[in-house]
């Protein structure tokens, strides 16, 4: 994968490590949810971009949990502001 979706809906490169980003990829038919649910969504912190043919993307959840996807499975991806700060008091 170049970093591109066929849809153009991947806006996200290795110049956006450190960001934190939303992606959108197909999920195995193994970990397909209970009603059918094909795709599944990862915020956090990207971690790590590799482009090729094993190209992946590594992203850090707000649990601290890190997930590997493969960019062939992304569908769509984009960087997101940060969280909202909760009001003090």
């Amino acid at each position: 994968m170049d970093g591109t979706s066929p849809s153009g809906a991947l806006r996200i490169s290795a110049q956006d490590v450190g960001s934190r980003v939303v992606l959108r990829y197909r999920l195995d038919p193994p970990d397909h949810g209970q009603f059918g649910e094909t795709l599944s969504d990862l915020v956090g912190e990207l971690l790590e971009w590799t482009e090729g043919a094993q190209g992946q993307a590594t992203v850090r959840r707000r649990s601290g949990e890190q997930v590997s996807v493969k960019l062939a499975r992304v569908v769509a991806g984009k960087v997101i502001p940060p969280p909202r700060q909760k009001p003090a008091g």
